[in-house]
């Protein structure tokens, strides 16, 4: 897929989603490209956005909401949140995904599973017959990540410490590490997620495994809302 035909999809899935805003919401924003335009288009509708109360999913996009003059808070036990909207790396027919190509996994898992409803924006370049071509960001604590990426090294293809444009180590937004790593071929990635969940030292990883409410995605460069496996048509 070209560029600039992506960014034209992004654009019309991040419209889409405002569609699902109500005043007053208290708005789970993810993070990345496809959210980075959301907020751009969010901005266009102060009436709503001033309305609204969001809990950012990594620091960059809570600075970005910010900047578009948004009313970024803290989580907290006596906060409901509404609705979450976040992007995808990859989508397979089980409407399962791989995230975190941004490094905000965690965070954007938490809020997440916090949400009464998820809607997540994939571009036709994210819709897959399996997961894996992306590599599985696994995250992982920074103390002694060299064992226990050790540990998880049998289950994937293989597996890299992911660095930054400098050389150093790239660190999450709570000083973890990640790991990207290769799925093996015809994975099953219900056991994957088991089997890395008991590694002393692993946070979490990529794998969300039923998070879609409703999936906006395009075919033929028209946005399709997509809520049951039935609906995939990849």
């Amino acid at each position: 897929m070209y560029q600039r035909d992506q960014d034209k999809q992004k654009s019309l899935l991040a419209k889409a989603a405002i569609q699902y805003l109500e005043k007053g919401m208290v708005l789970g924003l993810g993070t990345g490209s496809t959210i980075d335009i959301f907020i751009s288009e969010l901005s266009k509708f102060e009436d709503l956005f001033s309305s609204l109360k969001i809990v950012a999913t990594s620091k960059v996009s809570a600075q970005k909401a910010r900047d578009n003059r948004m009313n970024v808070v803290e989580p907290d036990k006596y906060l409901e949140l509404d609705i979450c909207i976040d992007g995808a790396d990859e989508v397979d027919r089980n409407l399962s995904m791989i995230k975190g190509g941004g490094g905000a996994l965690l965070w954007e898992k938490i809020v997440a599973y916090r949400a009464s409803k998820r809607i997540y924006l994939a571009d036709e370049s994210k819709q897959v017959t399996q997961l894996g071509a992306f590599a599985l960001p696994v995250e992982i604590i920074d103390y002694g990540h060299e064992w226990s990426a050790a540990a998880i090294e049998p289950l994937f293809k293989s597996v890299r410490l992911r660095k930054e444009a400098t050389g150093n180590t790239f660190k999450t937004d709570s000083n973890n590490v990640i790991y990207d790593c290769l799925i093996k071929d015809e994975e099953d990635t219900a056991n994957l997620g088991s089997n890395l969940s008991v590694v002393p030292g692993v946070v979490t990883s990529g794998l969300f495994d039923q998070f879609i409410d409703i999936l906006l995605t395009c075919r033929d460069g028209d946005v399709q809302e997509i809520s049951r496996k039935e609906n995939v048509f990849w």
